[in-house]
């Protein structure tokens, strides 16, 4: 499962990155009518669909900026199954995504990606390899007035050449359906992208496993949408086995992660809300130990990295741990280091 994950992951960063100069079509359909582009380019939030678990945002030109930006475009071009011919460099020419994570058939996704697409050679890179057997051949197909470009389960779809839609088929598909029918409007809880408003972060993470945004509709009263559900979501149970090996998730409802690539690399700050008191103080532990990331620093350091983590800073209130976190250069480099040796050994 894990390696699969994985090679999920890096697919969906690739078809998210492969951009270039402008090159896009004088309109597009939403909900049967062509109209300008512009309208998807000005809003790509509300191109995720409803019933979001997990909502992510990331600035791509501070991320290609870090002492790891080189890695991850390496690794990006070296997965990506469209040649020189597609004219990108993901560095050059991406600027922002927006991810959502779902449970609609499992567990699906699908992530807005912006910059500047030269859409006619993405499309003429693509479809050479639907029909050559060189490299890794896309599967092309068509869901209402788009193509879907897909290797394995994964893929893109060219909405303009300022905006990219990827994912899964699934995450895709009820994405489309937000234009094929008109429904281009917000869904994802505006607590969630208020987040996004930071201007100090370079990433956020947002998760709603239980609070009433997602298990209970709006009200009048606008109620706080952190407010915690009786029950958890879909990602409940997901949660709970993870919980195995990560305590920390037991009982989680909500996620608050703020994030920069400030010195010493990678910096964290955020809250996680419970179900109860009991099981935030149970989390906050989990937190202190850090067991699951002293692993991690204890292997890195035993293949001659050198790296260490710093202790959190954790504090509790009620049903809120909140938590600063940072994390060295070193130890995302290594772990992309092996993502990217595991990934090709197949």
């Amino acid at each position: 499962m894990l390696r699969r994950e994985i090679l999920e992951l890096a697919a969906l960063l690739g078809a998210a990155s492969a951009a270039g100069c402008a090159s896009t079509p004088s309109l597009v359909p939403i909900g049967g009518q062509d109209v300008d582009p512009a309208e998807i380019d000005k809003d790509p939030i509300a191109l995720l669909p409803s019933g979001v678990l997990l909502f992510g945002q990331i600035d791509l030109v501070a991320l290609f900026q870090t002492p790891i930006g080189a890695d991850i475009g390496a690794l990006v071009q070296s997965l990506v199954p469209l040649g020189n011919e597609s004219n990108f460099v993901p560095a050059r020419d991406t600027q922002r995504s927006m991810l959502g994570v779902y449970a609609m058939q499992g567990v699906d996704f699908c992530a807005v990606t912006q910059g500047r697409f030269d859409v006619e050679a993405i499309r003429r890179a693509a479809d050479a390899r639907v029909t050559t057997p060189a490299g890794v051949p896309f599967v092309k197909s068509r869901y209402g007035q788009f193509d879907l470009y897909t290797v394995g389960n994964i893929g893109f779809v060219l909405l303009t050449s300022k905006t990219l839609l990827s994912g899964n088929e699934t995450g895709m598909r009820r994405a489309l359906d937000r234009l094929r029918y008109n429904r281009l409007s917000r869904s994802v809880p505006e607590w969630m992208v208020e987040l996004t408003e930071n201007k100090s972060s370079s990433f956020v993470v947002a998760g709603d496993f239980g609070a009433a945004t997602v298990t209970e509709p709006a009200s009048p009263d606008k109620r706080p949408p952190l407010t915690v559900a009786p029950t958890g979501s879909a990602a409940e149970p997901v949660l709970e086995a993870a919980a195995a090996n990560f305590p920390f998730l037991s009982g989680l409802r909500a996620l608050r992660l703020l994030g920069n690539f400030l010195a010493p690399g990678l910096n964290f700050a955020g809250a996680l809300t419970y179900a109860s008191n009991e099981k935030a103080a149970s989390g906050a532990e989990s937190l202190r130990h850090l067991a699951e990331l002293a692993q991690w620093a204890n292997l890195l350091t035993s293949f001659g990295f050198g790296a260490s983590i710093q202790p959190a800073q954790i504090a509790i209130a009620e049903r809120e741990v909140a938590f600063v976190q940072p994390v060295d250069t070193s130890i995302a480099r290594a772990f992309l280091s092996m993502v990217s040796g595991y990934v090709r050994r197949g």
